[in-house]
């Protein structure tokens, strides 16, 4: 057994949520691997009273989902509770360990100042925040200056493998309707107004020539859908909606249909869409932002400053007129692995142990 094994069985993560995400259930199982205990964290008083330990590491990704409600009353309560959980972390001896993922929520809680009070709580009081990249920490640092010295630059994992990737291009195509010779952008993922939709289908159909933009994922809000709906049938250009969750075995057809994926976020830090596509070797367009300046090396897509007024549009053109070599983008992605962000993280709880 190595030292590094034998040293981390003593180290305990209390994750909130430890399964069920996507990113959690690929984080997880190398820390295990590395013989860390990873429970579920269950946000309740008597789980809590139970099974915080000294020694322990409670570790949140993303807080909002542990108070925010559109009931001012739920809201008010589940607040109550998470400062419950800072206090015992505190007196059981535990400590508290935050993956910065946003800065704060994209949806906002039904009391917005509460995203502050949390973030508060949890700048003030945790011991290790999990960043992924320097570029996202430069986004951190600024925001929360008061975070610095207990800052861990981890990677976002890649999905090579992960998601079924069996079909060819041509059989994407055709289930989708497109033809062969068809220039494709892709925008993938849950449809929300800060990933800047309205903006995409405003600069696209500006586009020369006649490429496609495909839309494919769920709406939350049946008017945001409804203005994307009008936005798509107004616009002369070749745009095709498909609203509705996307599957984790369907998301292969979009991604080999497509030639370049498109993330225009009007906010983003980290961004999973971004790592997906990478992994199905797609190049991505984006804004210079976060960990997207990180992953999206030369190769693996277009950059653009989200404060000029033609940059998306320029990135678009880019992207369109550019070769990509699809083995490259995926050697790049390749770079980033879960395992690791476990071992970078596993070495610092061990060193954070042998300290106490």
């Amino acid at each position: 057994m190595s030292q590094t094994t034998a040293d981390s069985r003593t180290v305990s993560i209390l994750a909130f949520p430890g399964k069920g995400n996507v990113y959690v259930d690929c984080l997880y199982p190398p820390f295990e691997a590395l013989g860390i205990s990873v429970r579920e964290g269950i946000f309740a008083g008597r789980w809590l009273l139970s099974n915080v330990h000294r020694g322990d590491y409670v570790h949140i990704h993303w807080p909002s989902f542990l108070y925010s409600s559109t009931d001012r009353a739920k809201s008010l309560r589940a607040f109550a509770l998470f400062r419950f959980l800072i206090a015992l972390i505190r007196w059981r001896g535990a400590r508290l360990m935050w993956t910065i993922h946003n800065l704060y929520p994209h949806d906002r809680c039904v009391m917005p100042q509460m995203d502050i009070w949390v973030r508060r709580l949890l700048v003030k009081h945790a011991n290790v925040f999990l960043i992924h990249g320097p570029d996202a920490e430069q986004a951190v640092l600024q925001e929360f200056p008061a975070v610095a010295g207990r800052t861990v630059l981890i990677k976002h994992g890649n999905w090579i493998g992960h998601y079924p990737n069996t079909i060819g291009r041509d059989e994407a195509r055709t289930r989708l309707g497109l033809a062969k010779d068809d220039f494709v952008f892709l925008f993938a993922g849950l449809c929300k107004p800060y990933k800047n939709l309205q903006l995409l289908i405003s600069e696209f159909e500006k586009l020369p020539g006649r490429p496609v933009l495909v839309i494919a994922g769920a709406f939350q809000d049946p008017a945001y859908q409804a203005a994307i709906q009008a936005a798509a049938e107004r616009s002369s250009a070749r745009i095709l909606l498909r609203p509705g969750f996307v599957s984790q075995a369907d998301m292969q057809i979009y991604m080999r249909a497509c030639d370049v994926v498109v993330a225009p976020y009007a906010e983003v830090l980290t961004s999973g869409t971004a790592i997906l596509a990478l992994s199905f070797g797609r190049p991505v367009v984006a804004p210079a932002v976060g960990y997207l300046r990180t992953v999206i090396v030369e190769g693996c897509g277009v950059l653009y400053d989200p404060k000029s007024s033609d940059g998306l549009r320029s990135a678009l053109c880019a992207a369109r007129n550019a070769s990509f070599d699809e083995e490259r983008v995926l050697a790049e992605a390749a770079k980033h692995t879960w395992q690791e962000t476990a071992e970078i993280v596993a070495h610092k709880l061990k060193q954070d142990s042998r300290s106490r």
